[in-house]
């Protein structure tokens, strides 16, 4: 990359103070900074680190005079800096356009305008694509499926029948949205499967991780809805409802038919049992299991997930357990010597 410093002032917005026509070449933190990046200070707590920097210019909340160095002053420096990180991002990855002669996309799937379609996906018949969508290759779209305006797809994702993907989702690799729920009678001794017949609706501007499984609903349909973000390794079973602004984090697991409300924070590795309702704005300590309902508002932890603090209080007493043990066993040890007498 290579920008000078009015192109990135241009980006940030606020006030330029130095030489404009420096070249910059790269971003980095402000210890991992070399000559020609740029960074960025967001607070007062971190000009004295700023100090020692080898960045060539930064972003920063007030004029520091002591810096010596270009400055880009915002009032949110970290704010304005993601700017220019959206900026890399989009031209590092943005792909040529239309669509790829080994791609395979059927005459019955309709495609809007602008789009860029990569080698070997797949569109299947029925298919709807939005303008200036973005394909990467070895995309699979099943039959009836619609992908919303300025969506992103990442390598290797399986969207498949029927789903409805909304517009500016971004989907990274890995993740399979649409496959069957994990729904089974039993007969006869035997797992008979049930078919799995509903779908998925993924709202506006959701954020999907890589090897995410959403499962289509067994009727019906699993929604996610706007503005939802869902990191990496997480699963969303048939028939659950994420509502507007809620955020899974790594390794989550909703099991089918839960229910979970707007605003809500699903910590890393958390555990949700099936059809238990998560109230608007709970959020959901790392770890947590939770086998029952909570009301709006909570903040719980541990498993089974209680109110934070009653689980602190519990972890605190479970570290003072070998020395309970202790003074019990010394306790009991003098109360058997004085029956002894």
């Amino acid at each position: 990359m290579e920008y000078t410093l009015s192109q990135i002032h241009s980006i940030t917005g606020g006030e330029l103070t130095g030489d404009g026509d420096i070249k910059i070449t790269g971003v980095g933190s402000l210890e991992g900074a070399g000559p020609g990046d740029i960074s960025f200070v967001k607070n007062e707590e971190l000009i004295e680190k700023a100090l020692s920097t080898a960045a060539i210019a930064l972003v920063t909340h007030r004029y520091v005079p002591e810096l010596g160095k270009p400055l880009i002053v915002v009032d949110d420096p970290f704010q304005s800096f993601t700017k220019f990180l959206q900026t890399i991002a989009e031209k590092n990855t943005r792909q040529p356009g239309g669509i790829h002669p080994l791609a395979s996309v059927s005459e019955g799937a309709s495609v809007g305008k602008n789009p860029s379609i990569g080698a070997c996906s797949v569109i299947e018949e029925g298919a709807r694509i939005g303008n200036n969508v973005t394909i990467y290759p070895q995309v699979y779209i099943g039959k009836n499926s619609s992908i919303g305006d300025n969506t992103v797809i990442y390598p290797q994702v399986s969207i498949r029948e029927s789903v409805t993907i909304g517009k500016r989702v971004v989907i990274h690799s890995g993740t399979v949205i649409g496959g069957d729920g994990f729904g089974y009678l039993q007969s006869d001794g035997r797992h008979v499967k049930i078919p799995q017949v509903g779908t998925v609706e993924i709202g506006d501007d959701v954020d999907i991780g890589a090897n995410v499984t959403i499962d289509r609903a067994t009727m019906d349909k699993t929604v996610i809805s706007n503005r939802v973000k869902i990191d990496n390794h997480s699963h969303v079973a048939h028939n659950v409802f994420v509502g507007e602004n809620s955020m899974l984090i790594a390794y989550a697991k909703v099991a089918g038919g839960a229910v979970i409300g707007k605003n809500v924070l699903l910590a890393e590795d958390v555990g949700i049992t099936d059809h238990a309702v998560i109230g608007d704005s709970s959020t959901v300590g790392g770890g947590a299991n939770v086998y029952k309902s909570i009301p709006p508002g909570s903040t719980v932890w541990g498993s089974p997930a209680k109110p934070i603090m009653e689980e602190k209080r519990i972890q605190a007493l479970l570290k003072k357990l070998p020395e309970m043990r202790d003074t019990l066993k010394e306790l009991s040890r003098k109360s058997l010597k004085e029956k002894g007498r």
